[in-house]
């Protein structure tokens, strides 16, 4: 998997969880080999799930997204998912649960929890429980194309 990534696309979209403001982000040019590779990507905030969508879909990742844990868990029954990228704080089930529960179903699930209510405690117990990444929003566009990259490029389960 090459990690060699052009910087040349721009989004420019108000955000919810940044109350208004227009966050600009810089994505990768779809010039990676990320292969067939397929992110379930899980926030209940619309906003923040349809960005990270779009920047994936760029990069040249297959994408799902989901609103809510339980969602999230019929997605992965019915779809060949190689990453979970969930938020940590939803309604219903948290991100960890949610990790916790979808590697029940799919062990070895690779999974990164996203969150902006982060301390040691959370990314400990998060990491404990299953995920094996962990990222405090808000991100810059690089930091978590790099991160996801650098797990799917993981060896084994």
């Amino acid at each position: 998997m090459s990690s060699r990534l052009n910087w040349t696309v721009y989004i420019v979209r108000p955000t919810s969880f940044h109350l208004g403001r227009t966050m600009m982000i810089v994505v990768a040019e779809k010039t990676t080999d990320v292969g067939e590779s397929c992110i379930l990507v899980v926030d209940d905030d619309d906003g923040v799930r349809e960005n990270l969508a779009e920047l994936f879909e760029l990069v040249g990742y297959s994408i799902l997204t989901a609103g809510s844990a339980s969602e999230a868990l019929n997605k992965l029954a019915d779809h060949d998912v190689d990453l979970l990228l969930t938020d940590y704080r939803m309604p219903g089930p948290n991100g960890v649960e949610l990790i916790e529960s979808a590697r029940r179903v799919k062990p070895g699930l690779r999974a990164i929890l996203m969150t902006a209510f982060g301390d040691s405690f959370t990314e400990i117990e998060s990491v404990r429980r299953g995920a094996i990444g962990y990222v405090n929003k808000p991100f810059e566009a690089d930091e978590i194309t790099n991160l996801v990259s650098r797990i799917l490029g993981l060896k084994g389960e």
